[in-house]
């Protein structure tokens, strides 16, 4: 994680947003980390664990574990 996302916190890249199924999703534009737009469309980091589910398409840059 960059230090700007740890002073700022992280921004979605609206330029590379894509929708998996689920959720919108965008990398960081800063670190690159996986985010997603919650149902309170704010945006925040994605957590494998609490968001992953087999409905979710995988974008051409995710790796399986990324879901």
């Amino acid at each position: 994680m960059r230090l700007l996302c740890v002073t700022l916190g992280h921004k979605p890249d609206k330029t590379r947003v894509w929708n998996d199924n689920v959720d919108f999703r965008a990398p960081c534009a800063r670190c690159g980390a996986p985010m997603m737009r919650d149902e309170k469309k704010a945006w925040r980091l994605f957590d494998h664990e609490k968001d992953g589910s087999p409905g979710r398409k995988l974008h051409r840059h995710d790796k399986a574990a990324d879901l």
